[in-house]
Parts: structure tokens; sequence; C-alpha cells
């Protein structure tokens, strides 16, 4: 059985990430690279959905994670990676021993393919694990009532009994909240979005708000936005940098190394994002660069002639399609 434990004051826990993979293996690794001090202080300042993490100091955190996967190729690549830390973590590799994982841990992380959800967690012995605990679902397209279905044991609608905000693991129902964060959480710039089960209490949302905030920023919506949100945050990191590589093709064409247009075109690029989280409207970025008869404005024709507006409008369109039926094909 998982418990709780406390070190210097503070309560201590378990997460299990069950299917380690790309992922999954970028969260862990921006947990075990994140400073807890650098993060609770970020929330202290926070506004919006961060208020409701703000004060984390008192939430029972991770220190000990358990990864778990299928292979032995994938197990070694963990450890491969985990060892480029700069310290031993403390994490535990498991493979194929889903239940024992579960069991070990206070909060699940489920990170297995979308199209795996019934063959991770359907075996009695892991959805009897299961039962009570916090699970975290970073699974693109499936619905917290898909996971409830796999489960077999679906929330009830009279919450149990709580103590400061936290309900006893042994009487409460098991809680879900469903997150999507992407790739840049192997550098702390990870895009979160998520959204709570009905029956998760504040304790379970500050919980996961504090951890997703250790790896980037974290914005709460509806279930309703979220295959779209996962197109928008989840994949079009993609999206850029098959931008950025176009760039480089030309820059390449017109003679510049790739390796120093790459530096260019990513330093560029992260400039103008940060002009327009500072504020800027994006057109307003665009018309301050092109100027009246300058290079600029050319390029930016060949761009509209290209219908380059539409076709990423459709890209992102068939994205959150394609996202919202990933879910369907449970294996």
């Amino acid at each position: 059985m998982a418990s709780i434990d406390r070190i210097n004051g503070v309560p201590s826990t378990t997460l299990t990430i069950l299917g380690c993979g790309t992922l999954g293996l970028a969260i862990l690794i921006g947990l075990l690279s994140a400073n807890p001090e650098d993060f609770d202080q970020e929330q202290s300042n926070a506004s919006s959905v961060e208020e409701m993490h703000a004060n984390g100091k008192d939430l029972p955190k991770p220190t000990r994670f358990i990864a778990c996967v299928r292979s032995s190729d994938s197990a070694e690549r963990l450890r491969r990676e985990l060892a480029k830390l700069q310290a031993p973590p403390p994490v535990m590799i498991l493979r194929g021993e889903n239940a024992r994982a579960v069991r070990a841990a206070d909060t699940i992380l489920l990170a297995c393919q979308p199209q795996d959800l019934t063959s991770c967690i359907g075996e009695p012995a892991v959805t009897n694990a299961l039962r009570g605990k916090l699970i975290i679902s970073i699974l693109a397209g499936v619905t917290i009532p898909q996971i409830e279905g796999v489960l077999g044991h679906r929330t009830p609608s009279e919450p149990a009994a709580q103590v400061n905000g936290t309900r006893s693991r042994s009487t409460r129902p098991t809680s879900i909240i469903r997150a999507m964060p992407n790739t840049a959480s192997f550098v702390r710039s990870s895009t979160t979005v998520m959204t709570p089960c009905s029956n998760a209490t504040p304790s379970d949302i500050r919980l996961v708000a504090w951890l997703f905030t250790a790896i980037g920023t974290v914005t709460q919506i509806t279930a309703a936005q979220f295959d779209a949100c996962t197109a928008l945050c989840g994949s079009t990191p993609a999206f850029f940098a098959l931008f950025v590589e176009s760039l480089l093709d030309g820059a390449v064409a017109m003679g510049l190394k790739r390796s120093e247009a790459q530096a260019m075109a990513a330093e560029t690029m992260k400039g103008a994002a940060m002009l327009i989280l500072a504020g800027e409207q994006p057109e307003a970025v665009k018309e301050k660069v092109a100027t009246p008869g300058g290079s600029t404005i050319q390029g930016l024709m060949e761009l509209e002639r290209k219908a380059l507006r539409g076709t990423v409008a459709d890209a992102l369109i068939r994205c959150t399609a394609a996202a919202s039926i990933l879910g369907d094909k449970q294996a």
C-alpha cells in the first residue's frame, strides 16, 4: 500500500508513470530537474488557474517515482536518459508490472498510447489497485468517461468525507484529471491544459497544477475544449519545427550554414513569441516588421499566395478531428 511520508515536515508521496514513453519521460525529467522552491515561489505570485495551487507547500508532493514500461528496450532507454541527470534520481523502473507499480503509488500518471488504454489498466489487478487514487491522464483523445468505463468503477455523485480538503484514500472515490502537456516538458517550457472530473477535490486540482507548473505553464479548460487544445498545445511544436526546418532549407540555399541558420531561426521565433506573450497582437508584430516597400512584405505576399494561413488553420482543424477519435482505437 502507498503511504504519505513526511520529509522535513512536508508531506511526501510516490508518483507512478504507466507507459513512460517520450512524453512521460519528458515530464519525469522535467520534474526531476525542477527545484521545488522555484515553482513554489512562482505559484505564490500567480493568478487565475494558478491561484488554485498557490500556497501549495502543504500538499503531499511526490519525491519518489516509478516508471513502468512494457519492453526491455524501453527500460534501457529510460536508464540511459536518467543517467544523464546530475544526481542519481529516485526512480524505480519496472517492466510489465503495472499492478505492482500502481499499488506502490499515491498518484498515477497515465501516459501509455491512447489505443493501449484497456491493455494498460484493464486487468482486474490494476483496476483494483487504482481504486481511491488520483489518476492524471495525458492520453490524447481519451475522455474521463472512457477511462471510468475501462476501470469499471465510475465515480459516485455523492462526495466522500474530506479533511482539510483531502479525502481519505481508503474511502474516497477514484479521481481522474485529464491533462495535455507537450514535448517542451524536457526543457520545462510545456504549455499544459487540464480539466478535472466532477469529484476531484481542490487538493487534487492543486496538486496536478503544481506538478505541471514544474515543467511550464498550466491552464484549466472545459472538457469540450480538450481536443482543440490537444492540437493547439500538444501538436503544434511539430508544426513550428516544420516551419523552422523550411526556413533552414531556404537559408542554406542562400549560402548560410545550417547550424548557424538553425540557431538564428529558433532565436528569432522565440523572440516573436516573447513579444506576443508580452501583450503584442500577432498582427501588430507583423505590421511592425513589414515596412512599406521593404523585403518582409514581399515574403509575406508569397506566403499568402501559397495559402499559408488557410493551410495552417486547416491543419489544426484536421489535427483536432484526429485527436477526438484517438480514444476510440483502444486495444
